[in-house]
Order: C-alpha cells, then structure tokens, then sequence
C-alpha cells in the first residue's frame, strides 16, 4: 500500500477501540492498514453531512488489543490540515456503528518509521517518541 495516500505526510495518534459489549467491533483489525470514516472534534456539527475517511497505518498495538498507536492521515487530499493537528480528537465509525475513538499525539510521524510490536524487548529508554508522550500508556 502506498504511504503516501493522500500526498501529505501522516500523524501518530492513538486509538482507542468500543469494546464489543459497548456495540464495538468484536475484534481490533487484523491488518496493519485500516481505513473508515471519522467524525472529527472540530468538525461535529457537520457530521454525517460532511465526513473525512481516514487510513491508519498501525505500530504499535498494546498486549490487551484495546489501543493501537497508528500512523494517520486522511483519504482525501483536500482534507483540512487543521483535522490532524496535536489534540485533535475523532471518532470512527464503520457504517453507522462508533468503533474507536483517538487523539492525534504529534503532527511528526518520523519516530514511528519503524513498527514496535507488542511483544518487542524494548526498553522504555531506548523506545522513540511518541511512545513516551502520557496518552500513550493513559486509559482510553
């Protein structure tokens, strides 16, 4: 899959998944790339009127399955930058149904070149940002 998508680069952020009792996805994607629409913080009273898709290019996925840290951009190339800014929070729906709801953590994607797998033997120490940002660890 092409990375770059949409002509601009991607964001980290973190994603949070509905568990299946809350009418979440039974399980997280099983694909490293995954792609839905979100309804953007910023952009709410213009839901479901206007709605932004976007693809996620996972990382990291934490050992419970609950968060994911992605990689993230939007499908369209006139989408509003202002939409994956720092602290930008959304949700993302596979048709009508919330799935997960995340936060965009760095517009800088660079330290997330690499996947760290759950399971990885990584020091928190040697481990790059964002991975030391505290949403990172924090409950969704």
């Amino acid at each position: 899959m092409n990375n770059d998508i949409n002509n601009k680069r991607g964001v980290a952020a973190k994603i949070c998944w509905v568990p299946a009792a809350e009418g979440g996805r039974e399980h997280p994607p099983r694909e490293p790339h995954y792609s839905t629409v979100a309804k953007f913080e910023k952009e709410a009273k213009k839901w479901p009127k206007e709605a932004w898709s976007i693809v996620a290019e996972f990382k990291k996925i934490f050992d419970d399955l609950s968060s994911v840290i992605a990689e993230l951009r939007c499908l369209a190339p006139d989408a509003p930058s202002h939409l994956l800014q720092p602290g930008s929070k959304f949700e993302l729906y596979e048709g009508s149904r919330l799935v997960a709801h995340g936060e965009v953590l760095s517009d800088s994607v660079e330290p997330l070149s690499e996947t760290i797998h759950p399971h990885a033997d990584v020091e928190m120490a040697e481990t790059p940002w964002p991975y030391h940002h505290p949403l990172i660890y924090s409950e969704c």
